[in-house]
């Protein structure tokens, strides 16, 4: 019966794969002249194939993605519009080629929440001035944090609650009226001189710009869930500050400064994922870099979180410690009624098997969701009974979701099968 079992889920797991290869190579087609592998940037790896064929050219390129554990945002599979034969399957091509990339990273089709595209070039109209081309993927993932980059995260971090701070100070003063003089000429007068009027205009913090998705700093995620969800009491809030979680670190901060008469968040946990360690020195539950304070305030807060950032080494490698920061934060506050988690949806937990040792609710604020949601969060939420949060959802009773039932969320489906849930294509 054990036997019998294992074959059906071994089935299920090789059809949810046939009908993810499907939906890819039916994906929209961007045509271009040709692709010059040249220009790379230092954060993409080209994995070269011959024309017409499946065959991967550079597998050391293959071993460097697995020796670096990067985080893979996007994938592109580029190849020729020409065909040496009309009957030739192009979309079948693209399937094996898929099939083949599996075999070599099996880890990056197990959650997959990159974006993908079809390029196809249309230079090229003999075999002879195809082969020399680009074939195979490009794939390109986030880069990882250095020192620098997180002295201007958390640079622009400080300015953030500097101007809160500022603006806080100044709610009591009556709104003042500040102006500038614009000169124009007119023909039946001369030049005339007009005041513009304005009333406590902000200056707007620009994102550090070596950031590598500047729409993340536009996406009010954080925000928006806390405004829907007044309801939230007696809470700790623990939030990923590995690099890129910039955009939302900042709504934390704005959201607590706005908290003038709701004190309902009583403790705030920061973590790094280990600080500086190495990835071989990691272990579940005691990888560490983890920064906890009591809610005395904005500036309090804001300087913990600060701290945490600046003895962390960036992140990058697609694990992070969230259920070793969620039992830390509880430990300091067992009163807490609930956990609100900041989560970065690129990013997979470290310590994934021990989500049965948290007692409490967590509510989980998924950042940087362009389109799927990790798994691994929606499977939090149901053991802890809490709730799942995006920038439009609200996503509430997971933990009533029975076997082979199919969710909906933001128009992904995702199928809840052998005690977990999957992707649906």
């Amino acid at each position: 019966m054990r036997f019998f079992s294992f074959l059906i889920f071994l089935f299920s797991t090789q059809t949810i794969l046939a009908n993810q290869f499907r939906q890819l190579v039916d994906a929209p087609i961007q045509e271009v002249d040709v692709v010059n592998v040249n220009q790379l940037k230092s954060n993409q790896l080209a994995i070269a194939m011959p024309f017409a064929d499946e065959l991967i050219l550079n597998p050391e390129q293959i071993r460097q993605l697995k020796d670096e554990e990067q985080v893979v945002v996007k994938i592109e599979l580029v190849y020729t519009k020409y065909r040496t034969s009309p009957t030739f399957d192009q979309k079948m091509l693209n399937y094996n080629r898929l099939v083949e990339l599996k075999k070599v990273l099996p880890n990056l089709f197990e959650n997959p929440l990159w974006e993908f595209d079809l390029i196809s070039q249309t230079n090229g109209n003999s075999r002879e001035e195809c082969n020399p081309m680009f074939h195979g993927f490009i794939i390109t993932f986030r880069p990882n944090s250095s020192s620098n980059t997180l002295d201007q995260e958390t640079e622009y971090l400080e300015k953030v609650v500097n101007q809160l701070l500022k603006k806080s100070k100044n709610d009591a003063v009556p709104d003042k009226l500040t102006f500038d003089l614009k000169t124009r000429w007119d023909d039946r007068i001369g030049y005339v001189h007009d005041t513009i009027w304005k009333i406590n205009e902000e200056e707007q913090i620009p994102p550090p710009d070596f950031f590598y998705d500047q729409s993340l700093y536009k996406d009010s995620t954080v925000i928006n869930a806390f405004a829907r969800n007044t309801s939230w009491k007696n809470f700790i809030v623990v939030t990923d500050v590995t690099g890129s979680m910039s955009p939302y670190i900042a709504q934390v901060f704005v959201w607590l400064k706005e908290q003038t008469e709701n004190n309902n968040a009583k403790f705030f946990v920061f973590f790094n994922d280990g600080d500086k360690k190495e990835a071989r020195q990691k272990k579940p539950l005691k990888t560490e870099g983890i920064y906890g304070c009591a809610n005395n305030g904005l500036e309090a807060v804001m300087q913990k979180a600060a701290l945490c950032m600046k003895k962390g080494s960036g992140g990058g490698e697609g694990l992070e410690n969230d259920v070793e920061a969620i039992l830390f934060g509880l430990h300091e506050f067992s009163e807490a009624d609930e956990v609100i988690l900041i989560a970065d949806n690129y990013e997979s937990m470290r310590d994934y098997q021990f989500l049965e040792e948290i007692k409490k609710p967590v509510r989980i604020i998924i950042c940087g969701a362009k389109a799927r949601i990790n798994i691994e969060y929606l499977d939090l939420a149901r053991i802890t009974k809490g709730s799942i949060h995006t920038t439009k959802s609200d996503v509430l009773n997971l933990q009533k979701v029975q076997k082979s039932q199919t969710i909906t969320i933001d128009g992904q489906s995702y199928l809840f099968y052998n005690e977990r849930f999957n992707f649906v294509y």
